[in-house]
């Protein structure tokens, strides 16, 4: 029992730092353990298509990139998202299932022992129910690599990596995409009034339908007088809302967009967010303020000054000039 749970912990540890990897980014996901064994997989987020009732395969590529033989073993497990920047949340009790499971459908996965740098390729066979409803299904199949001489301990130091597996049923999906918020911030606090750049520009888009989206947009600010001051891309690179979650994006307007443009009056910022098989529009507008409250401040504080110490100059002089105009008018009576 402790084994296993040393097992799961180790797993876990890793999972964690795996996933954000992957799902965030598509490229190969690699990871290597204090002792040097390590495991890489390709690709790391699969997207397939199926029919009810079909059986569709695929592939996943295993590499060892340590410098002894592995053993590798799969499991599936399901995956909803975690929280609203994308990550993954990899369900690992029996009785977490996601409505969206195709843990069930996926064939057992056959053990590998693989050589230093070896590449082999492991076949994946899913299999659709006929009566599945169309819409998205999701799962991970994760990978964990131990050395040979501790296989039969329950000890594992190795990294346990995942792919991601994004399946559409075919069919009559339902596509709903709703903007929840819209906003401006600064340092992390929201607001229509804003004294200087850089700026933060945030939407949160959820997901009502039952397929993942992968939205695109812009974000075009314009003054006050109707002139372009930028244009600010929208989920760059691509990523996918899964259905049942909220998504947020952000863009920061700074000198990198702006160049050495400063920000001062209202300004307007319109939201145009296109998504799904039809290029669903979705549209919503802000206002926002930009003064340098501090420089104008600190500018009518030293003008105050500076008249008031003009001011006081220029009694001092007058009063001189009284002073000596009477001393002379006194030496001539006399």
């Amino acid at each position: 029992m402790k084994k296993n749970q040393i097992l799961i912990t180790a797993c876990l540890s890793f999972t964690a730092l795996a996933f954000g990897l992957i799902y965030s980014t598509p490229q190969v996901a690699a990871q290597t353990n204090a002792t040097g064994q390590g495991l890489e997989i390709a690709p790391p987020v699969i997207t397939l298509t199926a029919d009810p009732g079909q059986t569709i395969n695929t592939k996943i590529s295993l590499r060892d990139v340590s410098g002894g033989d592995l053993v590798v073993t799969g499991q599936i497990n399901d995956f909803v998202a975690s929280g609203e920047g994308g990550a993954p949340k990899v369900l690992l009790e029996e009785t977490d299932k996601s409505p969206y499971s195709i843990k069930d459908w996926i064939s057992p996965l056959p053990e590998l022992t693989l050589k230093p740098k070896q590449i082999e390729n492991l076949p994946v066979t899913i299999t659709v129910p006929t009566n599945a409803a169309p819409g998205g299904y999701y799962g991970v199949i994760r990978f964990t690599a131990t050395p040979p001489e501790l296989k039969d301990t329950g000890v594992s130091l190795s990294a346990s990596l995942g792919a991601l597996i994004l399946l559409r049923v075919n069919g009559d999906v339902k596509e709903e995409l709703s903007i929840e918020e819209f906003f401006v911030s600064k340092n992390g606090g929201k607001g229509t009034l804003f004294e200087t750049a850089p700026l933060q520009f945030s939407e949160r888009l959820k997901n009502d339908g039952t397929i993942h989206e992968k939205p695109s947009g812009l974000v075009t600010i314009t003054d006050m007088f109707g002139n372009k001051t930028a244009t600010l891309g929208i989920n760059q690179p691509p990523t996918n809302i899964l259905p049942g979650s909220i998504r947020k994006y952000d863009q920061t307007l700074d000198s990198s967009v702006i160049g050495n443009k400063i920000l001062f009056g209202l300004y307007t910022a319109d939201l145009s967010i296109t998504y799904g098989a039809n290029n669903t529009v979705l549209n919503q507008k802000i206002t926002f303020w930009v003064i340098p409250y501090t420089l104008i401040g600190a500018t009518i504080a030293a003008l105050i000054i500076a008249f008031l110490g003009l001011r006081y100059a220029i009694k001092r002089y007058n009063k001189h000039i009284r002073d000596q105009v009477l001393g002379t008018t006194k030496k001539s009576k006399k």
